[in-house]
């Protein structure tokens, strides 16, 4: 074999058994985490230093899955999650390295996978063709001679999105200055005024400088054949030769400017008062120091775990800023510790300073609280524990992040897998004063520190982008005929380029499974059911949970009226984070952490097959057993005794909810847009709408101002009312997913908790209805939109199988290739339920109009669709793949509890996989006019830009400034 051994070691922590590997030709690392995880992975990384803020290494990364030499059609990563089974594909680029894994249960799936992946990073087709560069990062976009010029780029728009967020924005700011001389200086992901700047040229260098065995890690992960595995990499790798791999390390230096303050932008006509962003960041620690940086994980935790935390709580209490964050951030080599105060102003950075200083230094003089130790400690050993066993998202993958962050260094690759060592030795340490002297050492004494603060300017990014649009029409208004022709022809060809269909034989050569390889078996997720409080409901889903008990008390609010939800909504982010009867709000977190795995309060909305709502109230608590009775004493003590008279506390927890939906507007917008659309045409969404949407966002902001003039009985005498009337036997439904043997302890134990909870019949339940159909826009501070559109699609379009498969070919043909591709939009959302729900949605697109007419010409390509068997069997398989996804214990119990209040039975399951592989193209073009029907009631929502909606005005009947 090519490849020699160069280390094993036993990962107890995470059941595998680690082998380090050297390929003897190109000096390529190889490291196999070897265990009897059917969930197999493959991860190939590349050392990938930015030298500018063209975003170079992260275009590369879209662009290298557009065609190969052995996969030379345009888009074989897409192909090839068609026909896949895929548990996970992507790739992502850090701010140092970039990543391509991958992961799947089937053996010859996964086989697939890496070689397709292999082939794309090694021998891409973006050397002879510049019109993936074009297409993937940017490109002069002018359709016709007389219209405006502009920029037009996947990678371009989503980081127009991206980079809009002012937390994006302090961070990015933080790490320059604290390494100006540094790759980390620079934006990986690219800044879009610096991404024009970008050449052909540079993009071939950058790949042959980089993309080469010598400079790659890869970890392989599972039960999979590491024969046929290896033999897999030695095809791309023999022959190569060896190069020097780049070489990351660091000698940090202070940074001479420790100080910098700029704009973000608000929207315009906005107030930018109470809106400034202030920061602290710290050089701590390097990948040298693995006890420091798991040390640092702990204090972080000690110090911003809650609002209760120590640090946390005196910045609230100064009121520094409406929010704060503390994290320690793994920047690459380096790490860096950072204190953000959201909703400040600038003439506070003083302010910020002398309260860390006063609040650290007494935290060293006068020591730790032991408890306040113990809790952060107990904290993260139960989220590694539970990581350890969870199966909702692929180990292996996770695994291999986790070792590239101390191996891309040529440090050991093992150290962030045996997190247990740390911790246990963090906890001998505990009592010697180790964590008052990390504060001492890393914060304290420590110069090497920066601040930044960011102003909020109204109106910032529209003139930022109408100066760039400026700038173009000077710029094509100095062309000749000829240069604009040139323009011009160029970009009909890539739109002739993204409309053409690959060559059926460039298809064939993409390797994919077969109808043979599927299975219409489902798995069974037992839940058994008893009786608990005499009439109560207790189910149990048997699950093997490694001693972790999950506990769900699930409150029937089907009697409380609609307009009631957004204080439901509201109240389940005060539980568990309020003070109690017998416990201060200090005292409880502290419990809490001490004792369990976290506790916390949200709704639930069932909807049957017969259009029938069970919405609950939902409090849940995890821990490990031999805690389980502590666990169930706080859940009755929050859901029984809460106090809503601390109204300084409700308002920073009403503050932190504004600021994580505004943090949500930045990432997640498409959903929130499909959502609400959703609400206007669903019961069950708009009551979801009303308590986590935008309209809880409203009725969070009306709180806000509520507490703040400090007029809050009404407030508080809803909130004690409300939970009142919640606490009754027969509202209360169980849910436990746990081991047989511990559902008489659990249950013995609740109805020794509950015992004197009210026991009497609660009212009939409410006919919920959807809101009003209407067509808004919601305008915020970004450059791109979020078009939204819904429809109620009950009674006139089916879900089943053929359906199901539409759906598939809808994401991975039609809305990919007209969005993104042709549009220019980072993504695309595609929802039908079985309860009838119909949802499209966009991602940082440039469009609004052009995106709606897609939507609008949904039923047309459904209509002149005509799939060869080999298209066919593909989309099948693809939508297939998310039926055969693991899932963690508890994620097991949770589908078969929602299954069964939905009327889902396992047989209807296998039913619709059945459906799925019964599929014919003539079933699905015979769709067509079921979708028109659909398309024709749809209401349209959409977030974005205030010139682009303005721009667009008439297409909506109300618009509204969101934030």
């Amino acid at each position: 074999m090519s490849f020699k051994s160069l280390e094993t070691k036993e990962l107890a922590d995470i059941q595998s058994v680690g082998t380090l590997y050297e390929h003897e030709e190109t000096g390529a690392k190889v490291l196999y985490l070897k265990n009897d995880d059917s969930n197999k992975s493959f991860t190939i990384g590349f050392k990938t230093p930015p030298y500018n803020d063209n975003g170079i290494a992260h275009i590369l990364e879209h662009s290298v899955l557009n065609g190969s030499k052995k996969y030379p059609s345009k888009e074989p990563f897409v192909e090839l999650i068609k026909g896949s089974l895929n548990t996970f594909v992507n790739a992502m680029t850090f701010s140092d390295k970039t990543i391509y894994p991958v992961a799947s249960t089937n053996q010859k799936d996964f086989k697939h996978l890496m070689g397709v992946y292999l082939d794309a990073v090694f021998q891409p087709n973006l050397y002879t063709d510049e019109q993936i560069l074009e297409q993937e990062g940017w490109h002069y976009h002018l359709e016709n001679a007389e219209d405006d010029l502009i920029y037009k780029g996947v990678v371009y728009n989503e980081m127009k999105g991206a980079t809009a967020s002012p937390e994006r924005q302090v961070y990015q700011n933080l790490i320059s200055h604290l390494y100006p001389e540094s790759i980390y200086s620079y934006e990986s992901g690219g800044e879009p005024q610096a991404i024009p700047s970008l050449t052909q040229k540079e993009f071939i260098e950058f790949h042959q400088n980089y993309y080469h065995p010598s400079n790659s890690l890869t970890i392989l992960y599972g039960d999979l054949d590491i024969d046929e595995a290896f033999s897999a990499l030695e095809s791309y790798f023999s022959g190569i030769g060896r190069k020097d791999m780049v070489d990351l390390t660091m000698d940090a230096t202070e940074p001479t400017q420790k100080s910098y303050e700029g704009t973000y932008s608000i929207t315009e006509g906005d107030t930018p008062e109470g809106k400034d962003f202030l920061a602290l960041g710290w050089h701590v620690a390097s990948q040298e120091n693995p006890l420091d940086k798991y040390g640092l994980e702990v204090l972080q935790e000690i110090l911003f775990g809650n609002n209760q935390s120590p640090l946390k709580k005196a910045l609230l209490d100064a009121e520094i800023g409406g929010d704060i964050d503390g994290d320690v951030d793994d920047i690459g080599f380096p790490t860096a510790f950072t204190i953000l105060a959201k909703y400040s102003d600038t003439s506070k950075m003083d302010q910020l300073k002398q309260v860390v200083e006063e609040t650290l230094s007494g935290l060293v003089k006068e020591g730790i609280d032991q408890e306040l130790i113990d809790g952060a400690l107990n904290k993260i050993t139960f989220q590694t524990k539970e990581a350890a066993i969870s199966e909702d998202n692929p180990r292996g993958v996770i695994y291999a992040i986790r070792s590239l962050s101390t191996w891309l260094y040529e440090k050991n690759p093992f150290v962030n897998l045996e997190f247990s060592t740390y911790l246990n030795q963090l906890k001998e340490l505990a009592t010697e004063g180790y964590f008052e002297k990390l504060i001492s050492d890393k914060l304290l004494e420590n110069t090497f520190r920066v601040e930044v603060a960011l102003k909020a300017e109204p109106g910032k990014n529209d003139k930022l982008e109408a100066e760039t649009l400026e700038k173009l029409q000077e710029y094509k208004a100095q062309l000749s005929e000829d240069e604009i022709d040139t323009i011009v022809t160029k970009t009909n060809n890539l739109i002739k380029r993204q409309e053409t269909p690959d060559r059926p034989e460039d298809l064939a050569k993409i390797p994919t499974l077969t109808r043979e390889d599927l299975s219409t078996e489902v798995e069974d997720y037992p839940l058994a059911s008893s009786t608990i409080f005499e009439q109560s409901k207790f189910y149990h889903a048997d699950q093997f949970t490694s001693g972790i008990d999950y506990i769900s008390l699930y409150f029937d609010i089907s009697d409380f009226k609609q307009e009631e939800y957004p204080l439901l909504g509201y109240l389940s982010k005060l539980l568990s984070r309020l003070g109690t009867e017998h416990f201060d709000v200090a005292t409880l977190q502290r419990q809490s952490d001490l004792y369990t795995g976290g506790i916390y309060a949200t709704i639930d909305i069932f909807e049957n097959k017969n259009g029938e709502l069970k919405p609950h109230f939902v409090i849940r608590g995890k821990g490990l057993e031999d805690f389980s009775e502590k666990v169930i004493e706080l859940i009755y003590e929050m859901i029984t005794h809460t106090q809503f008279t601390d109204t300084s506390e409700m308002l920073k927890i009403t503050q932190s909810s504004i600021s994580n939906f505004e943090n949500a507007i930045n990432y997640r917008a498409h959903v929130l847009a499909a959502n609400r659309a959703l609400s206007q045409v669903k019961a069950a969404s708009k009551l979801n709408e009303l308590a986590g949407g935008i309209d809880q966002f409203g009725h969070l902001k009306t709180i806000r101002d509520q507490l703040k003039s400090e007029e809050t009985k009404e407030l508080t005498e809803q909130l004690k009312t409300l939970l009142s009337r919640m606490l009754n036997k027969q509202r209360i439904t169980v849910l436990y997913v746990g081991e047989s043997e511990r559902v008489e302890p659990i249950k013995a134990q609740l109805e020794t908790a509950f015992a004197k909870v009210e026991n009497s019949k609660i009212e009939d339940a409410i006919q919920y209805v959807p809101g009003k159909p209407i067509k808004e826009a919601y305008v915020t501070a970004q450059d791109v939109n979020y078009v939204g559109a819904a429809a109620d699609a009950s009674g006139t379009l089916p879900f089943n199988g053929t359906t199901s498969v539409l759906g598939t070919v809808f994401r991975f043909d039609y809305l990919w290739n007209e969005i993104r591709v042709k549009g220019g939009a980072y993504g695309s959302l595609y929802n039908h339920r079985r309860n009838g729900s119909f949802a499209l949605g966009s991602y940082r697109d440039p469009n609004i109009g052009k995106t709606l007419e897609i939507y609008n010409n949904l039923s047309n390509f459904v209509e002149k669709l005509s799939l060869s068997e080999t298209e066919l069997v593909k989309y099948i398989i693809g939508t297939m793949s998310p039926l055969e996804q693991p899932n963690s214990a508890f994620s097991k119990g949770l589908i078969a509890f929602e299954r069964f209040n939905r009327g889902i039975t396992q047989a209807e399951i296998q039913k619709l996989k059945q459906e799925i592989l019964a599929t014919t193209s003539e079933g699905l073009a015979s769709l067509a006019s079921e979708y028109s029907k659909v398309l024709e009631d749809s209401t349209v929502v959409v977030i974005g830009n205030k010139t682009q909606i303005e721009n667009e005005k008439d297409l909506f009947d109300k618009v509204i400034e969101l934030y």
